[in-house]
């Protein structure tokens, strides 16, 4: 356990760098967005093309561990819905997006940097994975059920509306450029692929950086009650699910498996407040991703410490 909190620790105190750059003003606070765009648009599209349309290994997406990790995420925010509902009494709508912090996981900016330290190439390729299955569907599905509880008159145009930014997402769109480029069997230019990887390097060291100043910016609110049910799903109920489905389901490689399990353990995506803010429900989203954030040293620690055997 010792061995994963040292390995671990480097990734955190990434973090800490950025909340405490921000936060005492040496950072600007307004440039953390131009970050987030860099290592959202440019250094994750670079690894996406690197994992799939470069291979290594076995490479390429895997339908089994997309069915299974799919699966997981599904029942997460299925059975997160449903305890909102009826032990805290939400609506319809706020249920739904409590719900996606359960089952949405910081695939890009957490996942990949703990899982390439500890799995390799491994984590690239599951990173490619679920970032296909979050922006395809884990995430468009309960905000436009959201929509669609509080205003029923527009379901049509909140469809259309979540089918346009799925098309035109910039990481789904690398995903398939990847893909055709790899059942194409066209070699990738040298120049081209070194290109690749040294921008995808930047990935993990500007994203943990962005999740620090994203966290310095929130502030805390009084929402206990519904942060502690998000913060469980997500730490708890989501990896315990994913790890069921990644056993159960036939054909997921060995060696995923316990990738997958730990971009399920690792906290909610950065931007979740800024998503849940429409529907009013900023204040404790933002809550809910610093203290899951702050409680995966040692949930993810422990997680790792069981997959690895340390």
């Amino acid at each position: 356990m010792l061995d994963v909190f040292l390995t671990t620790l480097p990734i955190y105190l990434m973090i800490v760098i950025g909340f405490a750059a921000v936060r005492w003003g040496y950072f600007d606070a307004a440039h953390v967005q131009g970050l987030s765009q860099f290592a959202l648009k440019i250094a994750l599209i670079a690894l996406i093309f690197s994992a799939i349309a470069m291979p290594r290994g076995e490479g390429g997406l895997n339908a089994a561990f997309m069915a299974a990790y799919l699966g997981g995420s599904l029942a997460t925010m299925l059975i997160g819905f449903a305890a909102v509902r009826l032990f805290l009494r939400q609506s319809a709508a706020d249920s739904w997006i409590l719900a996606m912090g359960m089952s949405n996981s910081n695939s890009g900016f957490m996942g990949f940097p703990i899982g390439s330290l500890f799995f390799g190439h491994d984590a690239a390729v599951v990173f490619a994975m679920t970032m296909t299955i979050e922006n395809a569907v884990t995430l468009p599905l309960p905000t436009v059920a959201a929509g669609i509880a509080g205003h029923t008159g527009q379901r049509g145009t909140l469809l259309r509306s979540a089918v346009l930014r799925i098309v035109k997402n910039p990481l789904i769109i690398a995903v398939a450029v990847s893909l055709a480029v790899r059942l194409s069997g066209v070699a990738v230019p040298e120049a081209l692929g070194r290109t690749a990887t040294t921008i995808a390097s930047a990935a993990s060291p500007v994203a943990l950086f962005v999740i620090g100043g994203t966290v310095a910016r929130l502030s805390l609110s009084g929402h206990w009650r519904r942060t502690t049910a998000i913060t469980l799903g997500k730490l708890v109920l989501h990896p315990l699910l994913v790890t069921a489905a990644l056993f159960l389901v036939p054909g997921v490689p060995a060696a995923l498996i316990p990738v997958g399990i730990l971009f399920a353990a690792v906290p909610m995506l950065t931007i979740y407040p800024i998503l849940a803010a429409s529907f009013g429900l900023g204040a404790v989203t933002s809550t809910a991703l610093v203290v899951a954030t702050g409680l995966s040293f040692v949930s993810v620690s422990l997680v790792l410490s069981l997959l690895t055997g340390l």
